[in-house]
């Protein structure tokens, strides 16, 4: 009786650290999986960054040519052509 039973607390033994050893296999394969994720992430976003091009806002110059292309406008619009440009510069940040 005392032999089954070493023989099976060997066994068992080995099936838990057969169990450990592969539960180890599969945290490290985690960690590789997660750092590769990671990586190409930041390099995606670094991609990203270097296509965005910096909001570029029209001159006042630029916008009263504009108006004075179109005649007969109402003076006010060049105030209106400069808020509509700060809202869309509040909304570019």
């Amino acid at each position: 009786m005392i032999i089954k039973r070493a023989i099976a607390v060997e066994s068992l033994t080995k099936v838990c650290e057969e169990s450990l050893n592969l539960i180890k296999q599969l945290i490290d394969a985690d960690h590789a999986v997660y750092g590769k994720g990671f990586e190409d992430g930041m390099a995606a976003q670094a991609k990203v960054q270097q296509t965005l091009r910096p909001w570029v806002e029209m001159t006042d110059e630029e916008i009263k040519d504009l108006m004075e292309s179109y005649s007969g406008i109402n003076p006010n619009l060049f105030m209106l052509a400069k808020h509509v440009q700060d809202k869309l510069k509040e909304k570019n940040k």
